[in-house]
């Protein structure tokens, strides 16, 4: 369900980004196994006010299938998830163009800045006789410290800095040269929202 949500467990004399960021997850849309590109251009363009901040979760759900109705997953039909084409072609119908940020030091540069970045992961696909088919994820990083990146539609809020690298150079990111690279806002910089009394400290 989407949710606004914050980098819980970071460490808060050496953290960079940004205080919060609102998430879209693959079940907040109709192709749940396959959406997870979509997921994350709905979160980037939220952070850019292109979608209304802090939806309730049925407004957040239409917003999700307009996007989907729209720009489907399209590898191998859309049953291989979404191309990195396609991930920025939605951005761009949206107005918000975005830009290849190429390896960590580029990505932490931005985060630093406060502008989230969109990234492919490989993960375990379906598993054939005892092997895993090599899979990919996109999420959106939006903050770091010392050990470890945060990334939106993720098991954890953050993710050990050693397995982002392994995982962000697997098999599945290289097919769609996303590998050591990520997908940036060209223009505008994303700051957070004004945290209100209701919200929970954040570092």
């Amino acid at each position: 369900m989407s949710t606004r949500i914050y980098p819980d467990g970071a460490d808060p004399a050496t953290y960079q980004g940004l205080k919060s960021i609102y998430e879209f997850i693959n079940s907040d849309g109709e192709y749940r196994k396959f959406n997870c590109g979509q997921a994350a251009a709905c979160t980037l363009l939220t952070q850019y006010r292109v979608f209304p901040i802090d939806l309730e979760p049925e407004p957040a759900r239409d917003v999700m299938e307009g996007v989907e109705d729209e720009h489907p997953p399209d590898n191998v039909g859309g049953w291989a998830g979404t191309s990195r084409r396609r991930v920025e072609r939605i951005c761009r119908a949206h107005g918000i163009p975005v830009e290849p940020v190429e390896g960590e030091e580029e990505l932490r540069r931005c985060l630093e800045n406060l502008r989230p970045v969109m990234v492919m992961v490989g993960t375990e696909g379906p598993q054939i006789w005892k092997w895993h088919a090599p899979a990919g994820h996109w999420m959106v990083a939006y903050g770091f410290d010392t050990n470890q990146i945060f990334l939106t539609n993720w098991c954890g809020a953050g993710m050990p800095w050693p397995e982002f690298r392994r995982r962000w150079q697997a098999i599945v990111p290289r097919f769609i040269s996303m590998c050591n690279r990520g997908l940036v806002a060209v223009d505008q910089i994303a700051d957070s929202p004004p945290i209100r009394e209701t919200d929970r400290a954040v570092v």
